[in-house]
């Protein structure tokens, strides 16, 4: 049904939209509100060929970070983006937007290509992000021609200031955390050149793992206050900052079409889109730990039959399966950067009794994929079908906020960026 419904949406892009979507509600968080726009990327440009699996995050007054996107049309739209500070909850804050940008708040994307010898035609736009005048978290959200209200994508992003220092007081090695299944992060904030007014009360952490807000720890309080130091003190006994240590993600390698390469089962050009049948996979909860270099569920475009570039990237129909004795008590859903880690009716994946098997289809561009599968349910773990090794190598991130006395919003005075069990 996924495949039919994908060619009844593709069979009209070839056509100009001329009505203006209504009913799109704002949601602050990574988002895209059309099945037409794919594939978005924001991150920071560093000269780094792996710059594209860095975080959304630039220090205040390095802005470096450009959005990237696909309109799976066939010609290219006016679209503007506008910025949204916001607070460390991500609520809306009470700045206006002369407050935290230079500009007015208006920027066109000027930069657009056309595929170039794909099945499937999209417009590639690409735009750089202007500088900001305050560190905090912001929302980028892109629209349709003057109407603010026809938004076609929203995405996160940080900027910060290196008011405070982070100092870790654990170590990365795994072994920290008492519980062998969890990972955790103990530190503490220095603040001897930054005054702090009240910070049990103003300075509020978060800790995030693998680029996921989802399952980020929020409103982190000090365990201690060490006011004669000037020190913020983050070490707990009650797990309040662990996380389960999950395994190594899975990965396919979709790179190239005419020579398919790791995790790719079978190629079916004679469809539209070419159809990708990836192997199938098996539970992992009893198995022993096994370390493998993964991109900790992030992904990347790229294309090996027509020499990189990112406009000549198809777009494949993707076949996931999940071999299981037995159905699983809850629901199975396969997850990634690819689709913002989002359990819904695109990633749930259903069971198949005659051939023992979960499935599910997604479209996704040309490149290689880390991903997982998650149990939703209130009994099993959510890595249920994946185990938890404290061995994991996982990427975290510190944030830390402060609201001043005089300000109506919540500054990002600290940021810190930590792989757990680095590979030597």
């Amino acid at each position: 049904m996924k495949l039919i419904s994908f060619l009844i949406l593709f069979s009209s892009l070839f056509t100009t939209v001329s009505s203006i979507e209504s009913g799109k509600k704002l949601l602050y968080k990574d988002a895209t509100y059309e099945d037409e726009i794919r594939t978005v990327q924001l991150y920071p440009i560093t000269g780094n060929n792996a710059s594209m699996l860095q975080p959304a995050v630039a220090q205040i007054g390095r802005m470096n970070l450009v959005l990237e996107f696909d309109d799976l049309v066939q010609d290219p739209e006016d679209y503007r983006v506008k910025i949204i500070h916001c607070n460390q909850d991500w609520t809306k804050s009470r700045l206006s937007s002369i407050d935290y940008l230079y500009d007015f708040n208006e920027f066109n994307i000027n930069n657009d290509q056309a595929s170039a010898d794909t099945k499937v035609s999209y417009i590639h736009y690409n735009f750089r992000l202007p500088q900001v005048k305050l560190p905090g978290n912001y929302l980028l959200v892109a629209y349709r021609g003057t109407n603010e209200n026809d938004i076609i994508l929203s995405k996160r992003f940080m900027v910060y200031s290196n008011q405070v220092s982070i100092e870790l007081t654990s170590t990365l090695n795994g072994l920290t955390s008492s519980n062998r299944s969890q990972q955790q992060l103990d530190f503490k904030i220095n603040y001897k050149n930054y005054e702090l007014i009240n910070p049990l009360e103003n300075v509020n952490v978060t800790i995030r793992k693998n680029e996921r807000w989802d399952n980020a720890i929020n409103n982190l309080k000090p365990s201690f206050v060490r006011d004669g130091l000037f020190e913020l003190e983050y070490r707990f006994f009650n797990f309040e900052n662990s996380f389960a240590a999950g395994n190594e993600y899975r990965f396919f390698d979709m790179r190239s079409l005419r020579n398919p390469g790791q995790g790719v089962y079978t190629v079916d050009w004679n469809t539209y889109p070419i159809t990708v049948k990836l192997m199938s996979d098996l539970p992992r909860i009893y198995q022993a730990y096994s370390h493998l270099e993964d991109i900790n569920g992030d992904f990347y475009i790229t294309n090996l039959d027509a020499g990189g570039g990112s406009i000549y990237s198809d777009y494949v129909n993707t076949q996931f399966n999940l071999k299981t004795d037995k159905p699983i008590a809850g629901e199975v859903y396969v997850v990634g950067k690819m689709n913002n880690w989002e359990q819904n009716t695109e990633s749930r994946m259903q069971y198949n009794p005659q051939v023992g098997s979960y499935s599910t289809d997604m479209i996704l561009k040309q490149g290689w994929y880390n991903y997982k599968y998650e149990v939703k349910n209130d009994t099993l773990d959510v890595n249920y079908l994946e185990g938890n090794h404290f061995q994991a190598e996982n990427n975290y991130e510190i944030f830390v906020y402060y609201r001043p006395l005089n300000m109506r919003a919540d500054l990002l005075i600290a940021y810190g960026y930590y792989e757990m069990n680095p590979t030597p």
